[in-house]
């Protein structure tokens, strides 16, 4: 079973051919991790915020379509929560680990914890954390 992580639900959202046929072939067994879940909303939230204070070119009402489109876009597949079993193995990792990135650090410890591999661009860093990982991009 499958993990994808941040970057990779973009590809997945923008109609990577390589990635939706993997999908496709992993029927039921391909999930979103809900960090990754939790960056989308953070970004989106974080427009939101800066187009009402007009510290971007974005309006408001776009900066809200693009929030409603997110939120459609979980529907696509399901989220794995992330687990009290992914957070005990995550505060195992030693601090020089951590900078690879803590948000990747939790996806590897939530695909560590449930058996799952990670798909991804960054394969050098979840290598390095110890998880197990595949690239379905280009």
């Amino acid at each position: 079973m499958f993990l994808l992580d941040t970057n990779t639900f973009d590809l997945f959202v923008e109609g990577d051919e390589n990635l939706l046929q993997k999908i496709q072939q992993e029927h039921g067994r391909v999930f979103l991790s809900s960090i990754a879940a939790e960056e989308k909303v953070v970004g989106r939230l974080n427009n939101i915020n800066r187009a009402r204070s007009r510290r971007t070119s974005l309006s408001l009402a776009k900066a809200h379509a693009d929030f409603t489109q997110t939120l459609e876009d979980f529907k696509l597949l399901p989220v794995l929560a992330y687990s009290e079993a992914a957070d005990a193995l995550f505060k195992t990792f030693p601090a020089a680990l951590l900078r690879v990135g803590a948000q990747d650090c939790r996806i590897a410890a939530q695909a560590m914890a449930h058996g799952l591999t990670v798909v991804t661009r960054n394969l050098r860093d979840f290598e390095n954390i110890g998880a197990p990982c595949t690239d379905w991009g280009n």
